[in-house]
């Protein structure tokens, strides 16, 4: 058997593997958490590799996870599943579109939820609000393709050789562990913002986030983190 004959073998069984597969809680679960540890591995990665730093680009105080990346991949999934008879043209422009509109809502959710930014797109040219820019988009339609032809697939044919039981079991702690670094997160944003706003302590709840996660803590974790305040945030 040649070299040839085994590399489209294998591709057609991530082809076959990702067209047979049926999108149930369980397979939407395993996307969304093995692309948002990949997608925070690939951030950092990135950001190590441009500009010289190691720094946090997880979105939980928690666990290296981005959610951004995972809920784009599960948005991917759903919009792009079977699509793979597409146009790459025209999986690159809806692509490209959706994650324009899909990374603009995040911005806003972040804004309206937390009275911060995780990401400023000002300094760049063809931007919207600083939320979304064209550079991003294109990335984004790049994304698309690779993960309709590539991506998905081979990750469908991964998670197929998973035992089912042990695969149940280990997305049952998985999502344990992210619904509580989630809630907490999002607890301690919460709190930070009600300081910002002179908010005192009244509760248990309250002291306990001041004391295990002040400011300082949490902009270590999100080093990137903008408070609308103080940067001026879209005045």
């Amino acid at each position: 058997m040649t070299k040839e004959t085994t590399a489209l073998s294998l591709k057609e069984k991530t082809r076959f593997a990702a067209e047979q597969t049926p999108l149930t809680l369980y397979w939407v679960f395993w996307v969304f958490l093995i692309a948002g540890v990949a997608g925070d591995l690939i951030e950092v990665v990135f950001w190590l590799a441009t500009r010289g730093e190691l720094t946090s680009r997880s979105s939980l105080l928690y666990g290296p996870f981005s959610i951004v990346w995972g809920a784009g991949a599960v948005l991917l999934t759903l919009v792009f599943h079977r699509m793979d008879d597409q146009s790459t043209g025209r999986i690159f422009m809806t692509g490209a579109v959706l994650g324009g509109v899909y990374e603009y809502i995040c911005s806003w959710v972040q804004e309206a939820l937390f009275g911060a930014c995780f990401w400023d797109y000002r300094h760049l040219p063809l931007n919207l609000n600083g939320r979304v820019n064209l550079v991003f988009c294109l990335f984004w339609g790049a994304v698309a393709i690779a993960w309709v032809r590539m991506a998905y697939p081979a990750l469908c044919a991964f998670v197929e050789r998973i035992p089912r039981l042990r695969g149940r079991r280990l997305a049952a702690l998985a999502a344990a562990f992210l619904i509580f670094s989630a809630a907490l997160s999002a607890a301690a944003l919460c709190r930070m913002n009600q300081r910002r706003e002179g908010v005192p302590a009244l509760g248990a709840v309250s002291r306990f986030l001041d004391e295990r996660f002040p400011d300082s803590v949490l902009h270590a974790r999100y080093p990137n983190m903008g408070i609308l305040s103080e940067i001026g945030w879209y005045d």
